[in-house]
């Protein structure tokens, strides 16, 4: 799994991270979403759960895989959500959670996929649900122009536009499909980083993920 959502230091104490990520959970704090108001040792998320009001997840460490550093993000009730390039890989806490996610070959980078898309396959386990080696075809899609979803409360239309954006969508062999996931990607650094997604556990639990603060695209 990677990722290169949010900047702290990989090894920052549990505790210090949980009282930095309670800020954005009381509405009263969200004035702290303000960038000068972040302790800028530690990298940020902003997250949206199923149209609940935003929160701040904060990088706690990166776990080193082959395929792309583990970003292990917190909030402030503990839930976590580890993401690996861009895309959410396992969590824990949540009404439903992805216990372990793998790819029998890794999915391509960003930068590797063709106009005409790419197929790659995962499996994944779920709880509560009890649903096990969940095998699903994943199809990645370069897009032309951004998706139609709603980004006003996330991206002014410049960003929007200066973004390359994909998407995914995935056809389960127990016919049980998840939406398809979005992501808009920046592909101006040295290494490409996902700025902003939206990705779905089930088809009603969903969440926006967003770099915080916002960035312009570039090195």
């Amino acid at each position: 799994m990677t990722g290169s959502l949010g900047c702290a230091s990989s090894s920052a104490p549990l505790f210090e991270v949980l009282s930095l990520v309670r800020l954005g959970v009381d509405p009263a704090l969200q004035a702290k979403f303000e960038p000068s108001a972040l302790n800028p040792k530690f990298r940020y998320l902003k997250a949206i759960v199923e149209d609940r009001a935003p929160v701040l997840l904060v990088l706690g460490y990166l776990d080193p895989h082959p395929a792309g550093d583990i970003e292990v993000w917190y909030s402030a009730q503990r839930e976590v959500v580890k993401i690996q390039n861009g895309r959410i890989v396992s969590t824990a806490g949540l009404t439903l959670d992805w216990r372990s996610t793998t790819f029998p070959i890794a999915p391509p980078t960003w930068t590797e996929v063709r106009a005409d898309g790419v197929d790659y396959v995962r499996a994944r386990d779920e709880m509560p649900s009890g649903r096990y080696s969940v095998t699903e075809q994943v199809h990645l899609n370069r897009l032309l122009t951004p998706p139609q979803i709603n980004l006003s409360e996330s991206m002014s239309p410049d960003q929007v536009g200066s973004y390359v954006w994909f998407s995914e969508t995935y056809d389960a062999d127990d016919g049980k499909q998840v939406p398809p996931a979005w992501f808009a990607v920046d592909l101006h650094r040295q290494t490409a980083s996902v700025a902003y997604s939206e990705q779905c556990l089930s088809a009603t639990l969903c969440m926006k993920l967003q770099a915080w603060p916002p960035r312009k695209p570039g090195p």
